[in-house]
């Protein structure tokens, strides 16, 4: 489990009297960028761009006692990357030349619980996230062959990804005094999951022959795993008496992915074992105290 929203809830009642604390509700939102694994997968995702959005969702947590919270976060948004090729040559092939544009959205779902244990300026958490992406591709492309007529292609792609799992992580926070207090988090987490493609619709136009399709490709669906770490630094202020608490911070995190049971002429097409995955950012929170 990445653990993101869910460090800001936990952090917060580093700064906060935990005698005078038994729920936190709020909000949190920032713009961040993504770096998907699929561009490890090779051909034209090679020359993907990072996709950029607004991710937001609600925050609660509950204080049981001093020491231990519980705590529940819900994240989504929609990123998104356009990127196009000029007549550029593809996996070495000199015969392989490629010129078109291509459009990538992405939604994502993620739901963060965690529980943690505070002593003194240290915490411990033991968290459990789910992830669920739905992207859409669209892209319109030219391959001009030696002594042919050039290919045309125009298709549609739905890739769904489903991650889960357990996280593990320490926390550290330090009051700075006046009602503020900065705070930094990490975090390793292990998920298991899925990798499902679906062509939309496949138009082709080859030496002379138009061809529509709209079961060009079948189904693949892939079971993954994934690893990584996360790392959210934060500074809040807590203006006094107002039951407020207002947080800017910032957010990495890195997950290595890799496809599950291939044989052995499937690894072999894929080209590589792991595939990279980078989420970073800035973020701004509100929450109230009661």
């Amino acid at each position: 489990m990445k653990k993101h929203i869910l460090s800001l809830i936990l952090l917060l009642s580093f700064a906060l009297p935990a005698s005078a604390v038994d729920f936190m509700v709020g909000a949190k939102g920032g713009y961040f960028i993504w770096k998907p694994y699929f561009e490890d997968i090779g051909g034209f995702f090679d020359n993907i761009d990072s996709g950029t959005g607004v991710l937001y969702g609600p925050v609660l947590s509950v204080l049981f006692t001093p020491e231990i919270n519980l705590s529940v976060a819900g994240l989504t948004g929609t990123q998104d990357t356009y990127w196009h090729m000029d007549f550029e040559q593809e996996g070495g092939d000199p015969t392989d030349i490629r010129a078109g544009t291509y459009f990538w959205e992405t939604r994502r779902y993620d739901i963060d619980t965690a529980i943690s244990y505070r002593i003194s300026s240290l915490k411990i958490f033991l968290g459990y996230k789910y992830q669920y992406m739905d992207s859409t591709m669209i892209y319109t492309e030219i391959r001009p062959q030696p002594a042919a007529d050039p290919d045309l292609y125009h298709d549609k792609m739905t890739l769904t990804t489903m991650s889960n799992g357990p996280a593990l992580g320490l926390g550290y926070s330090y009051i700075l005094g006046k009602g503020a207090f900065t705070s930094l988090n990490v975090s390793g987490l292990y998920m298991l999951g899925y990798f499902d493609v679906v062509t939309d619709f496949h138009y082709e136009y080859d030496g002379g022959t138009y061809t529509f399709n709209d079961e060009y490709n079948a189904p693949v669906k892939v079971d993954t795993a994934q690893a990584g770490i996360n790392v959210e630094m934060s500074l809040g202020y807590v203006p006094e008496g107002t039951g407020l608490v207002f947080t800017l911070g910032g957010r990495f995190q890195w997950l290595s992915t890799k496809f599950q049971d291939l044989s052995e002429e499937e690894k072999a097409d894929l080209g590589t074992e792991t595939m990279h995955d980078y989420l970073y950012g800035i973020f701004v929170s509100v929450l109230y105290t009661f």
